[in-house]
């Protein structure tokens, strides 16, 4: 069953509906983490009340989502998950040119999105 949530998420091109329960949401992340070669890098995954981010990262695979993003529009998930996975991939928490060109270029090639700022958790999102 949970390659199969997984296979059909790719299949749809994560265009999943506005509010999604965490298994989909922690689904959502294994896909993105497969498509960017993090999957086993990727240690732990948390979703837990957060009140001044929607996500964070270790550097040794913890990747913690604010429990709000789930009812947060597929768009926004998106970026939030790429965003933290590429830091994991790059090891390192630098905003770079380098970083930024990567999550604009894995947003784009399955969405076609140009990537900007997420609002914060307390700020509904545009």
């Amino acid at each position: 069953m949970k390659r199969a949530l997984h296979e059909s998420i790719e299949q749809d091109d994560m265009c999943l509906p506005e509010a999604v329960s965490r298994d989909l949401l922690v689904a959502e992340v294994h896909a993105w983490a497969r498509r960017i070669g993090v999957e086993d890098r990727l240690r732990e995954i948390h979703i837990r009340p957060m009140k001044r981010k929607w996500a964070s990262i270790s550097t040794r695979g913890r990747l913690t989502l604010n429990a709000e993003l789930s009812s947060q529009p597929a768009e926004m998930r998106r970026e939030v998950i790429v965003h933290e996975l590429v830091h994991l991939k790059l090891n390192h928490g630098a905003h770079t040119k380098l970083f930024r060109t990567l999550v604009k270029a894995y947003l784009a090639q399955r969405a076609g999105l140009a990537i900007d700022k997420a609002p914060s958790p307390r700020q509904s999102p545009s």
